[in-house]
């Protein structure tokens, strides 16, 4: 019997204890922790009884873990952004092969360091971008790679952040200023960097070269929206102090989170099949929906709805401690009383080898959350979407009109379409594998991250930048 990896987590927080770790619970002959380090005592407990981790190994910090001789071979990082450079680099160092929440770093010298020291150490670095990971994208990157869509002329990537996911992350919450984590388009759209890179990095090009990298970008975009100007007449700092739009507002935090409307209509939005028609039933009769839940457990996964974004402002999160969390926690503030500087839309263009047009937009005030991808080749486009409760890819041939359809939703229920546990199983794997592949894919986010940087440059400066800023 193959013994488990044993793994260290630092960070205890909702992507570490929540979207990772599960996968050792899952899969205990593949992989184990055996320590965690994290700040917050309740956190610790808790990440501590759901996996067996004696008193000894559970630390306030991460740096008396890692201080004593290596007792595990992996190591995860997922605090927040800013504390990212120091533990990856210091696991590293001690032996240690490290899992790595995105984004990196929040500048470009402390990305190219955490590259550079995996190489020097020989120990693996693995980002967490997990969209490479779900069958979504593994099938468009097949699609394009058998070469039906022609010579790819235009590629337009958009990534749709629901109005109220940016209200959650980007204006009330962890990555709403950019001095105290990194800038929207490194925090939120690493991912869409690193697929548009692993997306055509090998694509089939007739008549010309592969488009193998981005040459120059250029930027644009601003805060719009969530400005104080904007505020409703009279609204006062926090909802829950009589504010006098609560029946109108899109950002009124008990409909966001109490409620849960928004998550549900954009679930709803791209699911199919029972899950599509029980969430619609949920809004419409939620009485309906809880009554069938007491004979038909799978519906508790709505009516007992305890993840993201609940997950986030408490650990147990009840109504009357949801409720709490909006009276006393950034998640209950006004919109347009943060302090907030990100931007809330975001357009880059890219040009890549081979004359090729990239379009990455980003912007944080969609009726729904989901990416979407429009491919325009000589023989054919692809039109994909890729949403909380589904995704399909649609591929329209010119010469006989003939329309092809992939689902490619996931089949479980890991975040990002399956992507966060596949991206565990990679990790596991690779560890087992000798990895050689990942000191190629570390450069690679290497890249996606700095040409992130590049963009914001571009933006904040205008103009064009070449290639050599993000090499």
């Amino acid at each position: 019997m193959t013994k488990p990896i044993e793994a260290i987590l630092i960070g205890a927080g909702q992507r570490g204890a929540e979207s990772y770790a599960p996968y050792a619970l899952q899969h205990p002959d593949q992989l184990r922790f055996v320590a965690v380090a994290e700040p917050d005592p309740g956190r610790r407990a808790r990440f501590a009884a759901q996996h067996g981790i004696p008193p000894d190994r559970q630390c306030e910090f991460w740096e008396e873990l890692l201080a004593r001789p290596q007792f595990a071979e992996a190591v995860l990082v997922c605090t927040q952004d800013w504390q990212h450079t120091a533990p990856a680099m210091a696991a590293m160092q001690a032996g240690y092969h490290v899992l790595l929440e995105k984004p990196m770093a929040t500048t470009a010298d402390e990305c190219r360091q955490l590259v550079r020291t995996s190489e020097e150490t020989n120990r693996q670095l693995h980002i967490c971008h997990v969209l490479r990971y779900t069958k979504h994208f593994q099938t468009m990157r097949k699609i394009l790679q058998s070469g039906v869509l022609g010579e790819v002329i235009d590629v337009a990537h958009r990534e749709n952040v629901g109005y109220f996911h940016m209200a959650h992350s980007y204006v009330r919450g962890n990555w709403r200023n950019s001095s105290q984590s990194s800038p929207m388009i490194l925090a939120k759209c690493c991912h869409d960097f690193d697929i548009l890179l692993w997306l055509l990095s090998e694509l089939p090009q007739p008549g010309g070269p592969p488009a193998r990298k981005c040459l120059r970008l250029s930027s644009a975009g601003s805060l719009a929206h969530f400005r104080p100007e904007n505020a409703p007449p009279g609204a006062p700092q926090r909802c829950l102090e009589g504010c006098p739009a609560s029946k109108s507002c899109l950002y009124y935090a008990p409909w966001i989170y109490l409620d849960l409307v928004p998550f549900w209509r954009s679930f709803t939005e791209t699911a199919t099949g029972f899950p599509a028609w029980a969430t619609r039933t949920y809004l419409e009769k939620p009485w309906l929906i809880r009554g069938l839940a007491k004979i038909f457990p799978p519906l508790r996964q709505i009516t007992e709805y305890r993840g993201w974004p609940l997950s986030v402002l408490t650990p147990d999160p009840t109504r009357e401690n949801i409720l709490k969390a909006l009276q006393e926690g950034p998640y209950g503030r006004c919109v347009y009383h943060c302090d907030n500087d990100v931007v809330d839309h975001q357009t880059v263009l890219m040009e890549f080898e081979g004359g090729l047009p990239v379009t990455l937009t980003m912007h944080g005030h969609s009726h729904i959350e989901y990416r979407t991808t429009r491919i325009e080749g000589t023989r054919a486009r692809l039109l994909a979407e890729f949403g909380n409760g589904g995704s399909f890819i649609q591929i329209d041939e010119h010469h006989n009109d003939r329309t092809t359809r992939y689902n490619t939703s996931p089949s479980g229920s890991s975040g990002h379409g399956g992507g966060d546990h596949a991206l565990m199983k990679a990790f596991v794997d690779s560890i087992r594998g000798r990895g050689e592949g990942a000191f190629t894919m570390a450069r690679a986010a290497l890249t996606s991250h700095l040409m992130a940087f590049a963009a914001e440059e571009a933006r904040l400066n205008g103009g064009v930048v070449e290639a050599e800023a993000f090499e």
